[in-house]
This record gives structure tokens, C-alpha cells and sequence, in this order.
């Protein structure tokens, strides 16, 4: 079933209010540069939430008591038989893994650095192999070329590199990285009162995070309406930096204090360049039936860039429910002015709060050793290039009452109907705090990886992700670290989220960073990364063969990877996996896609019969080559370069006398291998009588370039 409730901007189609974008030009602040800061002490005060009716997670916990009586609590003394949860996928496989640590100066040893209450994970990684990551106060960069720290502090605070005051109160990162411009975006809150809140947004200068930034800092009371600004999300377009924010009545929980959701919308373009000012837009009122809709998630591109603005939001208090709110961007401005759409979408499976994970402690039961699960909120999102949108949630599995992930798919946002939904569960694990992301050899994939925290009585606090097809199956669990002791910073349940940080290394997207949450032996937490890839490297490739002489030869394709049926076009007409009556010299183009859309393409040049062998000098050659030949007449010759396939690279005419004549050739640009160089005269061609061996001397080809 789908409600469509319009533009929610103009929303007097449903109660008479008038909501329109408000328009802000936002002063730059100042501009940083993360290797000059100067170290300082970082002093960093949190409240820690003490457990009493007025906390903000008393309400919460009555919450998922509510829950657990409605639906019944797990028997975590008696354990099930572990089994595969495997369907036909294969694991995903773990490449590299480290701890986010640092290093004393003294000795020389090495730590783990203290994670936030609770872990906030954000993590983004650059072409030049750049890992950043934020965790609540902090900022902390690694270069895998180098394997050394990329900022010379180590680490920093967020007040300490952006230049505030060191008392300022700094949360809630999120980092971003944009694979076209080659910068990052960095994001974090300070304060928590109407009158101290603001949104501190930051662009990199250039591709190196130790550079510099242009810092700008939007109104966390930006409707002048006693509220503050929390829980952000953050997505690319190709122009635009979009966010989400929470706006929170002052002196009450969260959890009943929310009043409102707003997006930002600002110029990208104008924050890498350090415009005196940066335009945005923003948009409120944002309700169904004359309810706010809370928590939007914003969905990322698969390829760092959403099409258009989408976000998804549902009733994440509810203790089991099937609605999900999912807005979408209007395809085109009214005055240029852009507005929403709004969609109710309900769900093939309910979700619902979910219960809070268990540590192996002796007593599961005790409520004071367990992991806050927060609520059952929408926390990743993603669109695929088939236009599908994947997200995730903790939810409760409603098979074993516990704590699981749900996934929920839209395939096609722009006329949505349904959510259609499955909850993945653990016989023995607790799994919380999900985010998802695209990954495969090409952009047609419709790959994924899903990450998570996971505890159970048996096993600490650690860190998985698994695997989901092209054809939808799901890989079994797999573990990218384990819990090295039990979490026990409070008086009362464990924080144990609020995020994940997970993204697709865009230049090699079967590839995929995760920084997610572990338990220390100290009673603490950290940040552990993995490096996580597909396990399918059956890219959709095709490859030609020719048989035959004159103009009765046959083209061959042969197709490797991809998902069957395959379609064949033959300069444009449809065919089959062969093609007849080919002539020497003709140029055939073949283009095959399968059955996701995926497309190869070759150009397959026939040659002719080999009429002569002149030779070729140097061969081996590190980039130059001369070939001498002789012309029957003078006159226009073609000159071509084929790879050792037969794929042609290059083709030119140019005029030769007759006789004996030279081509001069750089090939130096090539990577190293084999090539041939054809020279048409008429009908007939010259060749080397051996191919040409390029040597890289003088090629450097780097992985990626």
C-alpha cells in the first residue's frame, strides 16, 4: 500500500501549514590545518548518563521492558547449537585489520586509543590510500602507503584541530569523502543547549586531510525556537553536501524531547573553494498525519553520489511496527526552489525496538552488564546504480527475542510501494548498530556489505559484516575481531553505538573499510578496522576470436563472468555469440550485457594476411620504435597499433614516397607488454615479423592509475 502525501513543504493538502525552504548564506568561520596543530591536553568532560528517572535513557528502558513483556526474553542460559547461516553466498573476505592505537613517545609502545561513551564510528578513505576516522571528540588518520600516523600529533581533538575553545563541547562526528573532487567533508556538533549548539561543517582544501580546511558553522537553533541540533546524516550529490538534524527540546530526554527533523542543503563546490560565504537551504515542517518524522537517514550513492536527495525515516519507538517514511527530492525547482516528497511504505516484516545485548557475564539477566541498543531507528542507506535503495536498522527478532539486524529493500524509489523486508538473526550472538554499503567489480553490481556489532554471554563485544550477492543470497557471519574483555564504564547498561563507520573504496569498489565497536581488557573500548572484500571477481568480460580467410571468417565471443542470459550486438543488430561472413580489414563492434544490465564492449579489428616482414628496432623496446618497410608507390598509408588481443590502440594515415620509408613510433605511455604495428597500403599490409616487446624502463604503471 502507498500514501502519498506531496510536497511536504507545501503541506496544506494535508493541515492548511506552509513550510517553505528558508535560505541562509553562512559566513565562513575560519580556515585550519590539521599538521599545524598545536598539541594540547585534551580534557575532554562527558555526562555519563547516570541511571535514574531522569536520565536520558530512563524513558528508553521502560520502552524495551514494554517490549520484552509483549513478546517474551531471551533464554541466554541455554544456548542453541551454533549453526551455518549460509545460504548460497560466499563470505566476504577479510584483507587487512588494525586497531584505531597510538604510540608512546617514551617507549615506544603501543595502545589502544579510548573509545567515546558511546563509540560514535565514522571512518572515510581516499584514492591516495588515506584512512581518516572520527570517533566522538577525536580525529585520527592513517596512510597504509606509508603504514605510519598522517597527522604528526597522532590524533587530535575536534576543538583542538578546528581551532575552538578547548572547553567547547565537541560530538557527534561524521566524516565523508567525495571520489570526483578528491576532498572530505567533515562534520561534528558543539554544545547541547538553544544557546550554545552549533553545526561545525568542514571542506578540505585538497586531497591530503593534514591540509588545510574551510571551517563554517551553521545555527543549531536555526528555526530561533528554544531547540538544539543532534544526530546528524550526511550524502553527497554532484553539487550539493545534504544533512539531516535532529532538533531536541532543552532540559528533557531525547527520547520525548524530539520536535522536529530539518535537512540542510549547501554548495559544495563554494566550501572546498573557502567561498566568504556558503549558500544553503533549509527545509522543515516535516510531518506526516501532523507528526514529526524523526531521525532521517540520508542514502549514499554506491559510487559516493546519490542521484537525488532521498532519506529514509520509521517509528523507531515502536516495540513492533511495519511503516517506513522514505522522502525523495522533487525532480525539478519551482523558482528555484527544491521540495519533497513524502511516501508512507509498509513493510513486508515489522521491526521493532530491540532488546539490549548481553556481555558473558555470569548473570545475563543483571540489566547493569548489558549494551545499550538504543532504538530501532533506520542507521545506513544506500542506492544502488540500478536505482534500488538497501537500508538497515537494529531491530528485535521476533524468532529468538534478540537483538539482530533488519534489512529492508525499496526497489524502485521513484514510485515506492512496499519495504520488503527480512530481519537477519544469530542463534547465540546479539547483533546491533548496522550500516551498509555497495561493493562489487563494476557499477551494476547490486552487491553489498552489511556491518554490525555483535556480543553475546559467550563472546565480547567485537566486530562482523556479511556478505549479499547479486542474486540476493546472504553470506554466513563472518568475524572481523573479537572482544578482548567486557565493557563496564557505567552504573547501568553499556553504551555500545551510536554508529558504524563502513565505505566503499570507490577506485576499487570490490572493497570495502569498516570501523566498528570493541571491548578492551581495561573495562573500555576502541576502534578496530577492516579491510573487507567481494568474494565474487567474476567481472562480466568478453573476449573475440577469429576464424577464417578473406570474407568468410567467423567472430567467436567468448563471456567470462557476469549473471545469464547474456544479449549480443553486432554493430548494432542483435545476434548470438557468433557472427559470419567477416572480411580482412573490416572493424566490428560488439557490445554484450547480461542479465543486471552489466555491459562490456570490444572493437575488434580483422587484419589482413601478412604480406611482408620488415623488421622493428629496438625490440625489446623501452618506448620508442622505428620499423622500416618498402612502398609500391607513393602515396597515403594507415598505420596501425594493435595489443597483443588484437584490440586496436591507435590508427592515423600519413603520406610516404615509394620505396623504402621508416615509421617512428612512442609507445612509451603503454604499459609494459606485447604490441603489433600494422602499415596499410591498399590491400595489403606490413608488419614486424615478431611482436614488438615493450619493456617498462621508462613505463611506471601504478595499481589504480
Amino acid at each position: 500500500m502507498k500514501h502519498w502525501i506531496g510536497i511536504f513543504f507545501v503541506w496544506g493538502w494535508m493541515s492548511g501549514l506552509s513550510a517553505q525552504p528558508i535560505f541562509m548564506d553562512i559566513p565562513k568561520t575560519r580556515t585550519f590545518e590539521l599538521r599545524s596543530a598545536e598539541p594540547q591536553f585534551d580534557v575532554q568532560i562527558h555526562h555519563l548518563e547516570a541511571p535514574d528517572a531522569f536520565s536520558k535513557q530512563a524513558a528508553l528502558r521502560e520502552i524495551k521492558a514494554a517490549a520484552d513483556a509483549q513478546f517474551g526474553v531471551a533464554d541466554y542460559h541455554a544456548l542453541p547449537v551454533q549453526r551455518s547461516l549460509k545460504t548460497t553466498a560466499e563470505d566476504p573476505l577479510l584483507l587487512d585489520e588494525f586497531g584505531m592505537k597510538l604510540v608512546y613517545p617514551i617507549n615506544g609502545v603501543s595502545y589502544a586509543l579510548a573509545g567515546g561513551t558511546p563509540n560514535d564510528n565514522t571512518v572515510a578513505f581516499s584514492k591516495d590510500s588515506i584512512l581518516l576516522a572520527a570517533v566522538n571528540t577525536r580525529i585520527w588518520a592513517w596512510d597504509l602507503k606509508t603504514d605510519t600516523f598522517h597527522f604528526p600529533q597522532q590524533f587530535l581533538s575536534l576543538t583542538q584541530a578546528s581551532g575552538l575553545q578547548t572547553s567547547a563541547y565537541a560530538s557527534d562526528p561524521r566524516l565523508l569523502y567525495d571520489p570526483v573532487q578528491d576532498r572530505w567533508v567533515l562534520l561534528f556538533f558543539v554544545g547541547n543547549t538553544p544557546t550554545t549548539s552549533q553545526i561545525v561543517v568542514c571542506f578540505s582544501q585538497t586531497s591530503d586531510p593534514a591540509d588545510g580546511w574551510n571551517m563554517y558553522t551553521l545555527p543549531g537553533n536555526p528555526l530561533n525556537n528554544n531547540r538544539w541540533s543532534d544526530f546528524p546524516s550526511m550524502a553527497f550529490t554532484d553539487d550539493k553536501l545534504v544533512m539531516s538534524i535532529n532538533l531536541i527540546i532543552p532540559g528533557v530526554s531525547w527520547q520525548v524531547g524530539f520536535d522536529g527533523t530539518v535537512i540542510w542543503e549547501m554548495d559544495k563546490a563554494a566550501g572546498y573553494a573557502g567561498a566568504a560565504t556558503l549558500p544553503t537551504e533549509l527545509h522543515h515542517g516535516i510531518q506526516y498525519n501532523g507528526k514529526w518524522i524523526r531521525n532521517l537517514v540520508a542514502v549514499n550513492g554506491w559510487d559516493g553520489y546519490v542521484t537525488t536527495p532521498m532519506w529514509a525515516s520509521n517509528r523507531n519507538f515502536s516495540a513492533q511496527n511495519d511503516s517506513t517514511f522514505f522522502l525523495r527530492r522533487a525532480d525539478s525547482a519551482v523558482g528555484g526552489t527544491h521540495s519533497y516528497d513524502i511516501f508512507m511504505l509498509l513493510a513486508t516484516t515489522p521491526y521493532g525496538v530491540p532488546p539490549d545485548a548481553r556481555q558473558p557475564y555470569a548473570d545475563p539477566s543483571n540489566s547493569n552488564y548489558h549494551l545499550s541498543t538504543n532504538d530501532g531507528r533506520w542507521l545506513g542507506a544506500v542506492e544502488l546504480s540500478n536505482g534500488s535503495v538497501h537500508l538497515v536498522s537494529t531491530t528485535r527478532d521476533f524468532s529468538t527475542n534478540r537483538c539482530g539486524i533488519y534489512y529492508g529493500q525499496i526497489p524502485n524509489p521513484w514510485t515506492p510501494d512496499s519495504v520488503y523486508g527480512h530481519v537477519i538473526g544469530h542463534p547465540s550472538r546479539d547483533l546491533g548498530y548496522p550500516n551498509v554499503v555497495a561493493m562489487g567489480n563494476e557499477g551494476c553490481d547490486e552487491e553489498l556489505l552489511i556491518a554490525f556489532n555483535h556480543a553475546s554471554t559467550t563472546e565480547k563485544a567485537g566486530v562482523s559484516a556479511l556478505y549479499r550477492a547479486n542474486d540476493g543470497t546472504l553470506s554466513d557471519f563472518i568475524t572481523i575481531k573479537e572482544g578482548e574483555g567486557l565493557v563496564n564504564k557505567l552504573s547501568g547498561p553499556e553504551r555500545w553505538g551510536d554508529y558504524f563507520g563502513l565505505q566503499t573504496i570507490y577506485h576499487d569498489p570490490q572493497k570495502v573499510w569498516a570501523a566498528g565497536f570493541y571491548a578492551l581488557l581495561n573495562g573500555g573500548n576502541s576502534t578496530w578496522f577492516g579491510l573487507l572484500q567481494s568474494p565474487d571477481s567474476s567481472a562480466l568480460h568478453v573476449e573475440v576470436t577469429a576464424e577464417g580467410i578473406g570474407c568468410d571468417q567467423t567472430l567467436t565471443a567468448s563471456v567470462m563472468g557476469g549473471v545469464p542470459p547474456y544479449t549480443y550486438m553486432w554493430n548494432g543488430l542483435p545476434g548470438l555469440s557468433t557472427e559470419s561472413g567477416i572480411c580482412s580489414g573490416d572493424t566490428v563492434e560488439l557490445y554484450i550485457s547480461d542479465a543486471r544490465g552489466c555491459v562490456d564492449y570490444e572493437r575488434i579489428y580483422v587484419p589482413y594476411l601478412d604480406v611482408e616482414a620488415p623488421a622493428i628496432f629496438p625490440n625489446p623496446s623501452p618506448g620508442e620504435a622505428l620499423m622500416a618497410f618498402d612502398a609500391p608507390d607513393a602515396g597515403q598509408v594507415e598505420i596501425r597499433v594493435l595489443d597483443a588481443s588484437g584490440r586496436m590502440l591507435y590508427q592515423a594515415e600519413r603520406e610516404v614516397k615509394e620505396g623504402r620509408n621508416e615509421v617512428q613510433l612512442w609507445l612509451g605511455h603503454l604499459p609494459q607488454g606485447q604490441y603489433v604495428v600494422h602499415v596499410l597500403f591498399g590491400s595489403h599490409r606490413a608488419d614486424q615479423s615478431e611482436p614488438m616487446e615493450l619493456v617498462a624502463e621508462k613505463v611506471i604503471i601504478l595499481p589504480g592509475s
